[in-house]
């Protein structure tokens, strides 16, 4: 058997190979997606996001802060969400906060309220080796809201406007082919962000595309698995 013959016979063998459907896990449940910001979510996870969406999941897109120009970014956000099927909720809402003014317990307090109200299956957020301070600090939050009740808790790629090399280390991988455009089409409502001033956002469907080639997909999301909850 030569090579081609070889690399097909693998490729029919992997095809009847059932995947097991991310979505399929949280059917008829709630999934909670953190972020710092508006437009870090859609940057890190808005793929899956719209992939749960799509499949009937309540997910909920919650912002923890809105740092500066409230009523354009929260617009842009409502926008978004939208576009995701997600339903937006802005923690700090009414006027521009930013997280440092808070105290640990004053953050921790807002995510213990959100996942008593929400009774999320999942919990999608920043991860611990974030290069922004802010990110990190939701992190933490986020796992001191587990005390709160069970939930799966997953960590997204750091996200950035400009790319920058943090470390990552990902280990299951969200199929977003087919909400890619999606994905994109959230980030680009983040007017404010990317067209005022200049920056590109097409680095996330190259991302997408490189993490697509670790499991055989033309794009997927990485997330970093945290805790799994089994029945």
């Amino acid at each position: 058997m030569n090579v081609v013959d070889a690399s097909r016979q693998f490729k029919r063998a992997a095809d009847r190979v059932p995947t097991p459907s991310f979505a399929a896990r949280y059917l008829g449940r709630t999934v909670l997606a953190i972020g710092a910001h508006p437009d870090d979510i859609e940057l890190g996870i808005g793929g899956t996001v719209a992939l749960l969406a799509n499949a009937g999941i309540r997910v909920i897109t919650a912002i923890v802060s809105v740092p500066a120009e409230y009523e354009l970014r929260t617009a842009e956000a409502k926008e978004s969400a939208a576009i995701l099927g997600s339903e937006p909720r802005i923690l700090l809402e009414g006027a521009c906060r930013r997280i440092e003014d808070l105290k640990n317990y004053q953050l921790v307090g807002l995510l213990d309220t959100l996942v008593r109200e929400a009774k999320p299956a999942a919990v999608l957020t920043h991860g611990p080796t974030d290069f922004h301070h802010d990110h990190v600090t939701v992190y933490h939050a986020s796992v001191a809201a587990q005390r709160v009740t069970q939930f799966d808790l997953f960590s997204y790629v750091p996200t950035m406007t400009r790319p920058v090399p943090v470390p990552f280390e990902p280990n299951a991988y969200v199929d977003i082919s087919s909400t890619m455009d999606k994905k994109l089409e959230a980030i680009a409502a983040h007017k404010s962000q990317f067209y005022s001033r200049g920056l590109a956002f097409e680095f996330y469907r190259d991302l997408a595309k490189v993490n697509g080639r670790m499991v055989g997909v033309d794009y997927a999301e990485a997330l970093a698995v945290d805790k799994i909850v089994f029945a």
